[in-house]
């Protein structure tokens, strides 16, 4: 082997070298969103005390857990918010709390309670929803509620807290895809 072939070759492996030390970042990049373990379920949230809903009064909560968005992770970020609707005031046995999504299934904004809170209102376009997240359609034509599904009622739970005694509400909070007829997770 001669000094040029010697050049040669160390050249193409410094190069070699290089590209592979620049290049797998950027690999690494673009296969990062389709290689993101997840756990295959979804965990349930704390979110409030019982106690603290007043019955039939809607109250928007927010929901926390870790926020993942691109290299960085932080925890205790409201990831979403939820309407809670106790709908009964009687003992712990006959409580129920419905949950449900704070975003229009139309085209994905947040939904209001006005000051009655006997229903929920969408602000972008105008589509109203009964307290129990049914489509409504509009009070003073008679239209029907152009909004493809009603709200998306979320799975809740009430847990009682072993230290405290208190009654607390746990939501197992999903995101969904908005326009679509039928709900499909992964908004």
């Amino acid at each position: 082997m001669n000094r040029r072939e010697l050049l040669e070759w160390v050249s193409g492996g410094f190069a070699t070298a290089v590209g592979t030390v620049v290049g797998l970042p950027g690999i690494s990049y673009f296969l990062g969103g389709t290689q993101r373990e997840s756990s295959g379920e979804s965990r349930f949230s704390r979110l409030i005390k019982v106690k603290d809903l007043v019955p039939g009064r809607p109250m928007m909560v927010p929901v926390m857990g870790q926020k993942v968005d691109a290299w960085i992770q932080s925890d205790q970020q409201a990831i979403g918010r939820v309407w809670l609707i106790r709908e009964s005031q009687s003992g712990s046995a006959g409580q129920t709390v419905r949950a449900l999504s704070s975003i229009c299934p139309h085209m994905g904004c947040q939904v209001q309670a006005p000051s009655g809170g006997k229903s929920f209102v969408c602000p972008c376009h105008r589509a109203s929803f009964g307290v129990d997240g049914q489509r409504l359609s509009d009070p003073k034509t008679g239209e029907r509620n152009h909004v493809p599904r009603d709200l998306d009622e979320l799975e809740c739970r009430l847990v009682r807290d072993d230290e405290t005694g208190d009654n607390w509400v746990e939501v197992r909070y999903e995101k969904f895809k908005t326009g679509l007829d039928h709900r499909v997770v992964g908004a």
